[in-house]
């Protein structure tokens, strides 16, 4: 998939993950310079072509410098971190070259960064586990090369080596976790500000219809109650504006009128009450145009195929993903005017979860909701779907209206 976004893993633990891959690059690039130091001293005991795996291990923290320069957060290196090594470790026996290693191996501090990346890619156990095996077999591997090796001596110091790394891994892992548990607290104060302002849109519509049936149903009721003798002009005239409002009223009720985008956002939030323990709400932008001008008004044919097209992606998610968080993020902005939407703005939509994915050339054959509640509703309306998703790789459907906008 693409380079892993704040919306995917939350700005929290985005910047968590941003920080660890340059701290890590730059770690990386400090011990390639220590390494050259003794590379000369171990070429007599361990074959050249063992140096290949140090240079790549330099390469893979390079590119987590590049991607912390770019802003840029992609788990592919993090998940090389630790494969690279264990395969240096394993590749220790069939690099020697029976001579005695004057001092051990480059690859002995590589050892405690790859379990810390393990933490980041994978989980704490799995983390403490990497780091117990791949210990115990590099310490085998220096009992079996090294001349009257004081085997006490190297079970302390492997004991040692394993006690704080299960205490950096630790602490990295509380790091990672508050980062998460910030951005849950981040999504549940969203959550509690939309309903407000959800429950403040609703009794503002309430206003708006009261003060619609008393300025225009009561007026031609008080008048024609007032009117002596048949039904005054004024009195027919009003009756039939008061007709024209309660009817625009059940259009809109249909969906053949027009809506505000922040009431929009409303229907949204309602439609996805049934998965609020699950929907992580990481950006939501109510107000499309600057404070002071306008509100945008969208069809509500086209805000009702919205809504459902992202409350199905959603449900599709939380039937399918495996996972227990999906990620929604709504924003939108000014653009260019459209011969689709010619009052120049654009809303975008984002459902993501980090599950088990799917083929996307299956869409046609075999997800009916995707294919008909999602990309049938949205096109319909005059949007774009884009589906990003594969096995192992989790599913991003992003949806944008409408689909000629330039944002």
């Amino acid at each position: 998939m693409v380079p892993t976004s704040p919306q995917e893993l939350g700005m929290n633990s985005y910047r968590i993950h941003l920080l660890a891959n340059i701290c890590h690059g730059l770690v990386v690039v400090a011990l390639f310079l220590e390494a050259l130091t003794i590379v000369e001293d171990q070429l007599r005991a361990f074959e050249r072509w063992h140096l290949v795996f140090l240079l790549a291990l330099l390469v893979n923290g390079g590119a987590m410098l590049l991607q912390g320069a770019r802003r840029q957060v992609r788990m592919w290196p993090v998940l090389a971190a630790p494969v690279l090594v264990a395969l240096t470790v394993l590749t220790l026996p069939l690099a020697w070259t029976g001579a005695a290693p004057p001092q051990d191996p480059w690859v002995e501090p590589f050892i405690l960064l790859a379990a810390a990346a393990t933490v980041v890619a994978w989980s704490i156990e799995l983390a403490v586990a990497y780091l117990a095996s791949v210990t115990v077999f590099y310490v085998l591997v220096m009992v079996r090369t090294t001349e009257s090796a004081d085997v006490m001596g190297v079970l302390f110091d492997a004991t040692s080596r394993i006690a704080f790394g299960v205490v950096l891994v630790v602490l990295i892992s509380l790091v990672y976790k508050g980062g998460q548990n910030a951005d849950q607290v981040y999504a549940a104060a969203i959550a509690q500000e939309l309903q407000l302002n959800r429950s403040r849109s609703q009794a503002e519509e309430q206003e708006r219809l009261d003060r619609l049936i008393h300025d225009n149903v009561m007026a031609a009721l008080l008048d024609a109650g007032r009117a002596p003798g048949p039904v005054q002009r004024r009195t027919r005239e009003l009756a039939q504006r008061a007709l024209e409002v309660l009817a625009f009223e059940e259009r809109r009720a249909e969906g053949k009128g027009t809506t505000m985008v922040h009431t929009l956002l409303d229907d949204l939030l309602e439609s996805l009450s049934p998965w609020r323990n699950r929907v992580r709400f990481n950006s939501i932008t109510p107000y499309i145009r600057p404070p002071g001008q306008p509100r945008p008004l969208i069809p509500v044919e086209t805000a009702q195929a919205l809504v459902q097209a992202v409350t199905e992606a959603v449900s599709n998610s939380a039937r399918h993903a495996g996972t227990e968080v999906t990620f929604v993020t709504m924003d939108g902005g000014v653009c260019p005017p459209t011969p689709l939407n010619p009052e120049g703005f654009f809303l975008r939509f984002q459902v993501v979860d980090r599950g088990r994915g799917f083929q996307v050339r299956s869409i046609d054959s075999r997800r009916l909701g995707v294919r008909v509640s999602i990309l049938g509703n949205v096109r319909h309306v005059g949007g774009a779907v884009d589906v990003d998703s594969a096995p192992g790789r989790g599913t991003r459907v992003t949806i944008l209206w409408p689909r000629d906008a330039q944002p």
